[in-house]
């Protein structure tokens, strides 16, 4: 008897501190929310831009929007080559460390007319940043930075690593956000023929195409669905160009994204 009664006992005294730990684990999760979201609007309202920007955009009636990310890399000068030679006009979501690696790939995407983006400093991930801010913003800072030393241009597009952002992250950092339409997974499938099918197939009106030139096989694939969509009447537009047609303005703290379907 005494037995069961020492069992009962060590039972009801495990379901007692199961429920004391719970209770703590609670009050801990809630006082993180409380800290995120003064956080959230201790950096909002700072840091709020709201800007406006007025670009000149595309008169054509058939324009598609190739963006590159992760780049510079080995492969960036071949892909300029590419698209200088059949007149085409791309955006490049930069890291902020390639950048600093590749100064004269920077310079030449410049030059030649091409949309300079930020892509974070070493690809940060903006969900596990959400605690701590600054750490983000120091990392877009950072790019920024970077690029407007090579160019002289600070960069105003950005697109988050991933496609990962927070809502309030979209007001702090004083960037307009730029998504995708078509994502082409050329990253996954390191296959020339598969970009290119894949490039073909997402060329669509407005069409904002995500590719990395970071793969021989993307800028292999692309530029021969470049030169082929050129000849059927494609017109090739950097991003803010896109965003930009029929006099339309372009704000920070906005994520575009041209939903479609295929």
């Amino acid at each position: 008897m005494q037995a069961w009664e020492n069992r009962d006992c060590k039972v009801l005294f495990r379901k007692k501190r199961d429920f004391k730990n719970k209770k703590i684990l609670s009050f801990i999760a809630a006082a993180l929310s409380a800290v995120t979201a003064a956080c959230i609007v201790i950096y909002s309202v700072r840091d709020f831009s709201g800007k406006e920007y007025t670009f000149s955009g595309t008169e054509s009636n058939f324009a598609v929007a190739l963006t590159f990310d992760d780049g510079p890399s080995d492969y960036t000068e071949e892909l300029l080559d590419g698209l200088k030679k059949y007149g085409a006009k791309a955006t490049f979501f930069v890291l902020g460390k390639r950048a600093e690696k590749h100064p004269d790939t920077i310079k030449r995407i410049y030059s030649e007319g091409h949309l300079l983006g930020n892509h974070s400093f070493e690809h940060i991930n903006m969900l596990t940043s959400a605690l701590i801010p600054k750490n983000l913003k120091a990392s877009i800072e950072k790019t920024a930075d970077a690029v407007e030393r090579l160019t002289g241009e600070r960069p105003v597009f950005f697109r988050a690593p991933h496609g990962y952002v927070l809502p309030h992250q979209k007001l702090f950092t004083g960037t307009v956000f730029v998504d995708w339409s078509y994502d082409t997974y050329d990253w996954k499938h390191q296959d020339s023929d598969y970009v290119y099918n894949e490039g073909k197939k997402a060329a669509k009106d407005g069409a904002i195409i995500l590719l990395h030139d970071t793969k021989k096989t993307t800028v292999e694939g692309v530029l021969r669905a470049v030169k082929e969509l050129k000849d059927e009447g494609v017109d090739f537009v950097r991003v803010d160009e896109l965003l930009s047609r029929n006099g339309a303005e372009i704000k920070s703290g906005v994520i575009y994204k041209k939903y479609m379907v295929f």
